[in-house]
């Protein structure tokens, strides 16, 4: 057996698959297009010098993480709704990593999908090279943000478009963080990244991950009383 089949058929990719499969259903082949035009369009502003810094780095990671990653999130707790079988999920034995395993596979494919966009962009601009430590962090910190806030509204509310409206709105509220720009090329910021570029950056990532702890925490407080989810 070949090393990719055996990765590919391992205990984690099983898991991170099938609960793809499960919280996109029939609409896998939808986001998989909407998310190839994102790329698309990310790569081709990037390495045609034709828009901003900030343009590609949001149609690489951002857009498809709030277009795409948060309707898949939102189904978390929806799908097993609607399956009538939520009361069986939180009160079978470790329900209470049933919900967090979920967001964590959708947040690794995205984390993965960020970097390996970003790498390869960076590999093809020759001209204008730009440090990959800071768009590899903050992808890591959105991701974790988005998935704890998802996480959070999908214990608290019924149905999976409040969960998006509630998601959209805290992220709206997070927007000089969330949207802030990682990415300092030399030709584009007028010269190497400053101490008050790398101040203002790590400012915005812990802004990020503190955020990302607390809504956790409230999503696990939650979690800790599964009838009130079920009511």
């Amino acid at each position: 057996m070949s090393p990719l089949r055996t990765w590919w058929d391992s205990g984690p990719v099983v898991r991170v698959r099938l609960s793809l499969r499960l919280l996109t259903e029939r609409r896998a082949a939808l986001f998989i297009s909407i998310d190839a035009l994102f790329l698309f369009g990310g790569l081709m502003i990037g390495l045609a010098g034709s828009g901003s810094v900030r343009e590609f780095w949001q149609a690489l990671f951002l857009m498809p993480l709030l277009v795409i990653g948060v309707p898949m999130l939102a189904e978390t707790v929806a799908v097993e709704r609607r399956s009538g079988t939520l009361d069986l999920a939180l009160t079978s034995p470790g329900a209470r990593f049933y919900f967090e395993r979920r967001v964590a596979a959708v947040i690794t494919v995205a984390v993965l999908q960020g970097w390996i966009a970003m790498l390869f962009v960076r590999l093809l601009m020759r001209s204008e090279p730009f440090p990959l430590s800071g768009p590899f962090i903050q992808i890591v910190s959105a991701s974790l943000f988005i998935g704890a806030v998802v996480l959070n509204w999908a214990v608290r509310v019924r149905t999976a478009g409040a969960v998006i409206f509630a998601t959209y709105a805290t992220a709206l509220a997070f927007t000089p963080w969330l949207f802030s720009n990682p990415i300092h090329p030399p030709t584009t910021m007028n010269g190497p990244m400053t101490i008050g570029d790398m101040i203002g950056w790590s400012q915005d990532n812990l802004v990020l991950l503190a955020a990302a702890a607390t809504f956790y925490l409230y999503a696990r407080q939650r979690l800790a009383r599964p009838e009130a989810i079920i009511t």
